[in-house]
Parts: structure tokens; C-alpha cells; sequence
């Protein structure tokens, strides 16, 4: 009973801190279970987290959804042009040693840390783009449920062209691409905050089913169930949460508490890869 408790406590938290910065919440499961075990092959700890960041880009989206907030149109072209990466990159995760794997994530989530330092860019000025008639380019006016209204344009063509690495990446990592995503939406696509992190969470979506179905086809989600299930309670019921609490907070804060979490976790796994390897 005391397991299943932590893990739904952990579950909660994971929902609640990975829809509010629109994340899912993989950066931060996938490294954690590496941490919890570290006997177990990285393809299975890749499928038992995807399955539960797929059910919390679920209860995210349905959250967002309410919310008015997503960009539903561009998600779904997005996630359809990444499917077929998402497919290939499960299938190069059971090729990587555990050593390594946990090398390049730490690598991965560090690098993307970094880059957030910036903080969000301008919206994208059309007039010095093109303007509207820029084939690069798409508008978008999106008013949520508060009559809060969101009008910009953003690099459409640019996000099919990624959409293709962040696929693969988002597989092959377990983390489902979450923190890979909302970097580029907001500081490549120049998205709005708030808007990149609904529909990070719809993409999300998309993506994390096709790769479960895979490793469920692969085997690799059948030995840890017991873990699963509290998991996939708690972060359910955070999703809700943390679509809530990030309407409520400043795009500055959104960044700062991706960056802090995506920091202490990228150097935690760094040593443990490079313990792995050299023992």
C-alpha cells in the first residue's frame, strides 16, 4: 500500500508540473524511473513512461481543450508528419545500453535548459516576414474562455521540418517530446506561451499513443504494471491541476520553472551515466 501511495503522490506531482509548462511530464518520469531502476533494460523504462505521459497529454488536452486554448488544426499536422519517427525511434531505444542512453538524455535536457536562458521571444512581426502573404507564415487568432485573445503568426512550414526530429527524439528519449517541443514552439515557431503549452499537450497526444501501441507490439510493456497504475492515477488528476495553475501564472514563471526542473534533473543523470559506464 506504502508503494502505491509514492507512486501516486509522484504521479500527482508529475501531472501537475508537466501540463502546467505543457510538457507532459516525461523529462521529468522517464529520468527518475532511470534513477529508481537502474537494472531494468531503457526501452522498458521508455514504454512505461510514454504510457503514462500518453494519459496525461489526455487529461491535459481535455483540460486545455476547455480552456479554449489550443491550436488544434496545427497539432494535428504536426503530429501526423511525426508519427512515422516516433514509430522508428522506439525501435533504436532497445539498441542503446543503459549507460549511454542516460548519457544522452542528461546531454539532451541539459542542452534544451540551456537554451530556454533566453527566455520568450517577440511575437513574429509579419511586416518583416512577408507579411501575410508569406506561404512560410500562418495566422492564427485564437480567443480562450476568458475572451483573453491570442493573434500572431507563426513559422508553420518551419514546424512540419522539425516536427520529424522531435518525433524520433521524443521515442527514442521516453520523454515524449514535451521539452523538446515547447522550446520550439515558443522560441522557433514564436508561438505565445500560453498557447504553445496547450497545444504542446494536444501533440503530445498524438505522438505518445502511436508509441506506446508500438512498444505494446514490441513487448515492452508488460513487466511493470504494479507501477503503471498509481502512476497513471496521479498524473490524471495533476493534468487537471496544472492546466488550472497555468493560466494563473506569467509566461516568465512557466519558463523559469521548466528550466529549474529540466537543470536539476539533466545533472542528476549525467552522473549516473557516466558512473554506469566507467563502473
Amino acid at each position: 500500500m506504502i508503494f502505491f501511495i509514492e507512486f501516486l503522490l509522484f504521479g500527482l506531482s508529475v501531472g501537475i508540473f508537466g501540463t502546467m509548462v505543457g510538457a507532459g511530464g516525461g523529462f521529468i518520469l522517464t529520468p527518475i524511473l532511470l534513477l529508481l531502476f537502474p537494472d531494468r533494460p531503457s526501452e522498458v523504462i521508455t514504454a512505461t513512461s510514454l504510457s503514462v505521459v500518453a494519459l496525461n497529454a489526455l487529461s491535459g488536452s481535455i483540460a486545455y481543450h476547455r480552456l479554449k486554448r489550443i491550436d488544434i488544426k496545427t497539432g494535428l499536422m504536426y503530429g501526423l508528419v511525426a508519427s512515422p519517427w516516433v514509430v522508428l525511434g522506439t525501435f533504436v531505444t532497445a539498441r542503446v545500453g543503459r549507460g549511454a542512453f542516460d548519457m544522452i538524455l542528461g546531454v539532451g535536457l541539459m542542452a534544451l535548459c540551456v537554451s530556454l536562458f533566453r527566455g520568450s521571444p517577440p511575437p513574429l512581426d509579419p511586416s518583416e516576414a512577408g507579411g501575410g502573404e508569406n506561404p512560410s507564415l500562418r495566422e492564427r487568432r485564437i480567443v480562450d474562455n476568458k475572451g483573453h485573445v491570442y493573434h500572431y503568426y507563426f513559422r508553420f512550414r518551419l514546424g512540419l521540418w522539425l516536427s520529424t526530429g522531435v518525433g524520433f527524439l521524443a521515442s527514442f528519449l521516453g520523454i515524449g517530446g514535451g521539452p523538446i517541443y515547447v522550446p520550439l514552439l515558443i522560441q522557433g515557431l514564436r508561438i505565445p506561451v500560453h498557447i504553445a503549452t496547450a497545444t504542446s499537450q494536444f501533440l503530445l497526444l498524438i505522438t505518445t499513443v502511436v508509441a506506446v501501441l508500438t512498444h505494446f507490439l514490441q513487448g515492452n510493456l508488460h513487466t511493470m504494471g504494479d507501477i503503471i497504475i498509481p502512476l497513471a492515477i496521479g498524473v490524471v488528476a495533476g493534468a487537471q491541476i496544472g492546466a488550472v495553475t497555468s493560466g494563473k501564472l506569467k509566461s516568465i514563471t512557466l519558463t523559469r520553472i521548466f528550466v529549474v526542473l529540466i537543470a536539476a534533473i539533466s545533472v542528476r543523470l549525467l552522473y549516473q551515466g557516466i558512473s554506469g559506464t566507467l563502473n
